[in-house]
């Protein structure tokens, strides 16, 4: 970003200042290897038992860096398997984005009609109805989750609850929920809305939302280890992460479905960048633009865009877990993508790692100039 200075100040303390500021921290623009290293480094700061890998995809180059090492001395590699979260709700949008190209459903139509059942008069408010278009960007006015409530959080019921909720409890609560704000109108993040959105795609294919993401994304993408289930030995293989005061979480990847019930690696996640950055024609679909506000910001298919300074824009898609911290970003103009991914999951870990991909993006930048001048 860039920051203009609003105050008159004398040119030489300008000088000045910004050479204090550059001493603090200087990066060789040639050596991004050690540039990336570095700020990963700085996050993980030796925290016995902390993680951090990242994948950076530009055009036909990997970078591909791992530091720490895992509480039972292992080191992490490309192999291995995370939960990440809420970057499942991107898969979730690129085969919603397929169902659209294949005639299957509609972006503004009554999502009511692909349920096939006449005990929704619930999901409407002010005789507006909610659409895929409205799921797709939290603006529906449906809950965050049924499953749980704040209490059960506060009180450590939220894993209990949401290990014994079934697909018949979600159908039985969607029945009887009153829709907070008019769809469209308001956003509240909603995974009830996010899981309704796979239900419907499953409807109109007749096929289960799990098989639709493998023949749709991962057996086209090359993602050897993006699942929904794992066999009992697989499972065992996932990295347990911590909220970080010393405590170990539980996975729960399983229970949250399209919202975020995908588990990965680092070598699937690059090949779902290359995909994303790919000239698929359902991809340039779930890239387009649903909302935008005056400020540039705005939501794609289960994606958050901003704009840069040439109003390129980029994707953006973080991804939380009990124990497990995720960062997925998208440049297509540029061709560029950067995954991100650590066991632990603090209330600040997702902008950690957010401010870290900006630094990263940068250095990549200023080392292709670097060695590209005239680029």
């Amino acid at each position: 970003m860039n920051h203009l200075l609003t105050r008159t100040i004398p040119s030489i303390l300008v000088a000045s200042l910004f050479s204090v500021l550059a001493a603090c921290k200087s990066h060789d623009a040639i050596n991004f290897e050690a540039n990336t290293k570095e700020e990963l480094s700085e996050f993980i700061d030796g925290n016995a038992g902390q993680v951090v890998s990242i994948s950076v995809v530009d055009a036909d180059k990997t970078y591909q860096y791992h530091l720490g090492t895992l509480s039972n001395g292992d080191a992490p590699n490309n192999q291995t398997l995370y939960e990440i979260g809420s970057i499942t709700k991107t898969y979730t949008g690129l085969v919603v984005a397929k169902a659209i190209q294949d005639g299957k459903v509609e972006l503004d139509k009554d999502i009511r009609q692909y349920l096939k059942d006449d005990k929704y008069k619930n999901l409407e408010l002010s005789n507006q109805y909610i659409t895929l278009r409205h799921l797709l960007t939290h603006t529906s006015g449906l809950p965050y989750s049924f499953a749980v409530s704040r209490e059960d959080i506060e009180q450590g019921r939220y894993f209990e609850k949401i290990s014994k909720y079934t697909r018949a409890d979600y159908f039985n609560d969607l029945k009887a929920v009153t829709l907070s704000s008019i769809p469209g109108e308001d956003y509240v993040y909603s995974s009830v809305g996010t899981n309704l959105a796979a239900y419907i795609i499953e409807s109109v294919y007749q096929k289960p939302f799990e098989l639709l993401v493998t023949d749709m994304i991962t057996s086209k993408s090359g993602e050897l280890n993006t699942k929904f289930r794992r066999a009992h030995s697989e499972v065992s293989k996932v990295t347990i992460g911590s909220d970080g005061n010393g405590n170990q979480m539980p996975l729960a990847s399983a229970y949250w479905y399209a919202g975020g019930g995908l588990t990965s690696d680092l070598e699937s996640m690059t090949h779902y960048m290359r995909h994303q950055l790919s000239s698929e024609p359902e991809v340039a679909i779930s890239h387009q633009l649903l909302e935008q506000s005056w400020m540039g910001h705005g939501t794609a298919f289960y994606w958050n865009t901003a704009q840069d300074d040439s109003n390129e824009i980029m994707l953006y898609q973080s991804g939380g877990s009990m124990g497990t911290s995720s960062w997925l970003a998208i440049y297509p103009k540029q061709n560029i993508g950067i995954f991100i991914v650590t066991n632990l999951a603090k209330g600040d870990t997702q902008e950690a790692l957010e401010a870290i991909s900006e630094q990263v993006f940068d250095h990549l930048i200023a080392y292709k100039e670097a060695i590209e001048p005239n680029s």
